[in-house]
């Protein structure tokens, strides 16, 4: 049997503004993922460059 306590109830506005929510943090930690790892290129480049100069 659920225990279906009316604190612990959402409503369907509440369950989309969550869900929104969510996908905007999940969005925002993939983009700062991207940029880390094109940050990581950038200096793996610029190292083998300098590698060859030297």
């Amino acid at each position: 049997m659920a225990n279906l306590d009316s604190e612990q109830l959402f409503s369907l506005a509440e369950a989309r503004r969550r869900a929104r929510a969510f996908g905007h943090v999940q969005r925002a930690q993939l983009m700062l993922a991207a940029a880390g790892l094109s940050a990581c290129a950038i200096v793996a480049v610029a190292a083998a460059m300098l590698g060859t100069l030297l």
